[in-house]
């Protein structure tokens, strides 16, 4: 809450004590930086996507898709976001901890995805393990610019665009 109404400047372990009614020596028994507690502070907010898996890759794509939208959709994780997102740029150890905690975590979900739909057969491994990063890409890519630059909503015509879009890829025989 307090990144989202302050943003990056205003962020402090003081005003994260304050509000939590803690001493600040609390708050850093756990986190040894502002940074390190705003990273943690976003990567638990895109934790609380509950993506449930599927027997179907396109439902399993859907359902992230969804998920992972619900939580963006609130302000605090969009401010949030787009605040420690925007500090890292400048912060090679800001980066790092980005890297570390919120997209290497969601890259490993798309990695689950990707194995549970070529043990069912639906793509080829090869396919899924050229195509994984670049699958996490196109999904948060279009989810964050979707709905944190633009502001847009994401509806169901959209949800099914991008599943099929996505299926494609995958499916997609390059050589």
């Amino acid at each position: 809450e307090v990144l989202a109404e302050t943003g990056w400047t205003g962020l402090t372990v003081e005003g994260v004590a304050a509000r939590a009614g803690v001493a600040k020596t609390t708050v850093y028994r756990r986190f040894s930086s502002r940074s390190d507690l705003a990273v943690a502070a976003v990567a638990e907010l895109l934790a609380s996507a509950r993506i449930e898996p599927s027997d179907d890759a396109a439902a399993d794509i859907a359902g992230s898709v969804r998920a992972v939208a619900a939580v963006y959709s609130t302000p605090e994780a969009r401010a949030a976001y787009l605040a420690v997102v925007a500090e890292a740029g400048r912060d090679d150890e800001l980066r790092a901890a980005v890297e570390r905690s919120i997209i290497a975590p969601a890259r490993q979900l798309v990695a689950d995805g990707l194995d549970r739909a070529v043990a069912r057969g639906e793509i080829s491994r090869a396919r899924a393990d050229e195509r994984c990063d670049l699958l996490y890409d196109v999904l948060a890519g279009t989810l964050v610019h979707r709905l944190l630059v633009r502001g847009d909503r994401i509806d169901d015509v959209f949800v099914e665009t991008l599943t099929n879009v996505v299926l494609v890829a995958l499916r997609h025989d390059a050589g």
